[in-house]
This record gives structure tokens, sequence and C-alpha cells, in this order.
């Protein structure tokens, strides 16, 4: 088979941030299946020319060498209405075009001799714009969009929204909601987010959750363990979640556990002027962004996940339960994955103010903390693997191509 992926122009690695990590799996997925993959680098910069070339940006590739029959970069066009009143014709009859100035022709035009010239059977699109731009193209080839989380959804939690703020809103739930029942098929590595997109009225939905590479446990000291939280302040649910820990959670912690320490992985780039002010705390220490991840997530250490919302994939739970740590995490933020199971592999939080009172037992408790990490790699192992999801996922895909 062969398989355009269309995904934004960024690097594509298991240790960049949560986006580049689906990216990987999914890419790594479709290249274990042995079809042939063309890659579209997809950059969204405002352009008024649409451009394909092999023109890539060697750093975001590193990792993905062998993964792939051929690799592009495409520069799409983005052309801007003009005229009041076809503006407020094009928000009525086509949001698509109103709020996403690259469904035009000149990208179309591109694709659809792409996919000629390489006799593509099917279009695989990470994330919203790349399905967008596909599903809006008229492309007369199977569509499967790789789903990553609800703008919608997601964009009322940041802040509050203004009258325009909440009208573009709306026409970009109208593209979403028409986008995931228009696409030949939807894969998402949400369990909750899957069923949500079978109710919104595409059954063609699967499952597959985020996998990883199994990776060599280093020796840890399990008497005194270290508080991690692991992840990049760009994304909405790290900036917020560790605020919120650091809020409500912070100072009891220190209170009932004075030698009690909290490692900080990530870039703190987009981090808010009152939670670099909380991180200035001699019990915390910042690391920013960590290559080699085995050197800082040590076994049975405590890995807090303290978002409070079911949104999108927590793409680190997979990673968390590869290095036998142990998860504590609100049950919103871990009902994507129905392998996590409270007691068993993780501990699970009704609230931050619970999360309190779990992280001081188990920091107390060497014995519940090896038996949940244990379980979290045990678990790692039986599904979040690629070798795993392989054959769920070619099933999937050959009875779309014999139903399309």
């Amino acid at each position: 088979m062969n398989v355009l992926f269309l995904v934004n122009n960024t690097k594509i690695s298991p240790n960049a941030n949560g986006g580049a990590s689906v990216y990987f799996s999914h890419l790594q997925l479709l290249a274990k299946l042995k079809y042939k993959v063309h890659v579209l680098l997809v950059d969204f910069s405002d352009k008024q020319k649409a451009k394909l070339s092999s023109e890539v940006n060697s750093a975001y590739i590193q990792e993905i060498q062998g993964f792939y029959t051929e690799i592009k970069h495409f520069q799409v066009a983005q052309i801007h209405p003009k005229g009041i009143v076809d503006r407020i014709k094009t928000a009525i009859s086509a949001p698509e075009k109103f709020e996403y100035f690259f469904v035009n022709s000149a990208n179309e035009k591109i694709l659809k001799e792409y996919i000629s010239q390489n006799d593509i059977n099917l279009v695989w699109t990470e994330w919203r714009w790349t399905a967008i731009l596909a599903n809006y193209s008229n492309l007369n080839v199977p569509i499967v969009y790789a789903h990553h989380d609800w703008e919608f959804k997601l964009r009322k939690l940041k802040s509050k929204l203004s009258f325009l703020q909440k009208f573009h809103l709306q026409q970009k739930k109208r593209v979403e909601l028409d986008l995931v029942k228009s696409v030949s098929a939807c894969v998402s590595a949400s369990y909750t987010e899957t069923q949500e997109i079978k109710d919104y009225g595409n059954s063609n939905a699967l499952y597959i959750p985020l996998t990883y590479q199994q990776v060599e446990l280093t020796k840890s000291e399990v008497k005194t363990p270290s508080i991690v939280h692991l992840g990049g302040m760009g994304t909405t649910a790290n900036r917020i979640g560790l605020e919120r820990f650091l809020e409500v959670c912070w100072n009891d912690l220190k209170e009932k556990l004075p030698n009690i320490k909290l490692k900080v992985i990530g870039n703190l780039k987009y981090a808010s002027e009152s939670l670099k002010k909380r991180l200035e705390d001699h019990q915390i220490e910042c690391l920013g962004f960590v290559e080699d991840l085995t050197k800082e997530l040590k076994p049975y250490d405590i890995h807090i996940i303290p978002w409070e919302y079911n949104t999108g994939t927590r793409t680190r739970i997979p990673l968390v339960f590869n290095y036998a740590q142990v998860l504590v995490c609100t049950k919103e933020a871990a009902s994507c994955y129905p392998e996590v199971i409270h007691d068993q592999n993780s501990i699970l939080s009704n609230d931050l103010q619970h999360m309190t009172t779990q992280l001081v037992d188990l920091y107390n408790n060497t014995e519940k903390r090896i038996f949940i990490g244990d379980n979290a790699r045990k678990t790692f192992v039986e599904s979040f693997t690629a070798e795993k999801q392989l054959e769920k996922l070619k099933t999937f895909l050959e009875a779309l191509n014999d139903k399309c």
C-alpha cells in the first residue's frame, strides 16, 4: 500500500513533545506494516504561493530514517479573502474556508498531482490542520484523520473568550464536527475521544494507544523517591497542571515531607510569570529539556500528572509506565487510557487535595511503590509497544481499503 503521510512541519520524535511523539508512533507503525510511506512536512506559515520541494529541515527527521520512501516539504498557500460580503457568505456556507485560508485550489492541485504521480492508496493526516487540508481538497482516496484533541473543548479551558472569539470558536467547531464525520476513518490515542468520534457520527474510529520503544531500566534508590513532572510548558495541560499542583499541593507536601524534592523536566519557555515565580524554590530542580530520559526517570520514583480535565491524550503515561515509575494522576486526565487501573499500575486521584494525601502515603510506602511500578512496566510491555498494536491497525486499514 502507498500511503501519503501529512504531518506538521516540525520535529518527529518520541522525546520532543507530546505531538511529536504521536507523529513518531504512527509513522513507525505504518513503516512496520511495510507500507510505502510518502511524508509531506506541511508548512502552514502565511505564504501566498504553494510549493513542494526536497528542502527538508534535517533536524526534524533525524530519528525517522527508514520509516519512509520519500519525504518532502510542502509550503501551503494561504489565500486571504477579499470583500466583506463574500467573507460573510463564506462564514455561512463554507466555515472551513472562512477559518482556514489554506483550504484553496492551489494546495488542492499539488496534493492531487502528488497522489496521482505516486499511486497513493491512502492519505494519513496527523492533527487537525492537515486533516482539514486533505478533507476539503476532494482527493478521491480514503483519508484517515489521526485525531489528537478537540479544539472547541480545549479552547474553552484556557481563558475567557470575547464575543468575536466565541464566534470563531463556533465556526471551528462546525468544521471539527464535519471533519470527523466526513473523513473515511479516525484513529485516536485517546479511548474516550474515540468513543466521542463514534458518537458524533463516524463509526470507523479506532483506538490505538501511544507506543514507545521499550527501555532498559536503570537502578534506583528505592527508599528516597523524587517527585517528577515531565513536559514542556508549551502544552496547556503541562503548564496549567504544574501551576495548579504548586498552588494546591506543594506547600502541604513540604510541611508533611520536609525533605521532599520535585524534579521538573521540560522547556520552561512558555511558563507564565506566576509559574516561574513558584518554581523559585530550593526544593524544586528545573532541568529543562532532557535528551536522554534514562538519566532522570528512575524506577519507583513518583511521577505526577496534575491536569484536571479529560482532554486529548496524556502522551506521558505510557512513557511513565515504560520507566516503571509510579504514576499519580487525576482520574480525568487518565481516562483516555483504559489500561490505567487504580491501585494496580497507578494511583488515581479524585482531585488535587486527594493527590496530596496519596503522595504522602506513597512517599513513605516503599513496598507499594515497587508493586505499582512493576505493574506499570508490565502494562507497558503488554499494551504500549508498536508490536502490540500492529495487527489491530493492519486489520482496520485493510478493512477500510476494501470498503472504500
